[in-house]
């Protein structure tokens, strides 16, 4: 029996939403890796469907959903150079996991139309809901964070590698955060020699050397994300909201990038 999506429960939204969050990311981490994308919003279309059944089959239940979002329901008209149509995204997703041929630049193609199909869909599960949204929401689950011991280049490498502006770190008892700024404005004033001796640093020491850390906002998991936005927007400065348990466990992050 079909489902409409504002009848989801709250934990069955999240989790679509972030399979749909998933999906996306391994899409972006390969041009050519659309298949995620195609069993996320599988998988989303037999829930709102209530039964297995195909793409085609899931497209009346997916596009109810799709009007929850104005980047399908309005801007497609407004923008048409910007934004595309949800029925052009999803036939174009279809007719790719429909093909035995998935190279090249028809790959890409079917790719970024994967990749802007989810952003929508995941606007759209949150949109469905009346109920007003909190930190848990949103949160990242598994937050990755640094030590003390490690050193200066593992922290870079990090960001390097998951586009990072913040690392989470328990320094002096506290959590505090160490940005890809610290690290440019620590290591680049030296020389080669300098530098290659800096990166092997524990952080610790690195500290106490001159690598500044900043202050870490602590969050709860039941706070509206709305109030925090709001206290945020009135000093619009970069930032990463850690949520901590009381025994001191970082048990998630959340940044703008989630809320966008």
């Amino acid at each position: 029996m079909p489902v409409n999506a504002s009848d989801l429960l709250p934990v069955e939204r999240i989790a679509l939403r972030d399979r749909l969050r998933s999906a996306r990311y391994a899409a972006l981490a390969n041009a050519e890796g659309f298949h995620e994308v195609c069993y996320a919003i599988e998988a989303l279309g037999m829930r709102l469907h209530g039964a297995e059944s195909t793409l085609n089959g899931y497209l009346p239940s997916v596009r109810s959903l799709a009007g929850y979002s104005p980047l399908f329901r309005d801007l497609p008209t407004q923008f048409p150079a910007f934004f595309t149509r949800f029925d052009a995204l999803y036939e174009t997703l279809r007719r790719a996991r429909n093909d035995a041929m998935h190279l090249g630049s028809y790959a890409r193609h079917a790719t970024t139309a994967a990749v802007e199909l989810c952003i929508g869909l995941e606007e759209a599960l949150m949109n469905a809901s009346a109920s007003r949204l909190t930190v848990a929401d949103y949160m990242v689950k598994t937050p990755i964070s640094v030590e003390p011991w490690q050193p200066v280049a593992y922290a870079r490498q990090l960001m390097l590698t998951h586009s990072f502006s913040y690392l989470p770190i328990l320094h002096g008892d506290r959590w505090q955060l160490l940005s890809e700024l610290a690290v440019v404005g620590y290591l680049y004033p030296m020389n080669r020699a300098r530098k290659d001796v800096a990166l092997a640093q524990s952080i610790e020491d690195a500290v106490g050397a001159g690598l500044k850390l900043l202050p870490a906002r602590k969050v709860k998991p039941m706070d509206e994300v709305a109030e925090l936005v709001a206290a945020s927007a009135a000093r619009p400065t970069p930032t990463l909201w850690l949520v901590v348990e009381a025994s001191k466990r970082l048990t998630g992050v959340l940044s703008p990038f989630e809320l966008m």
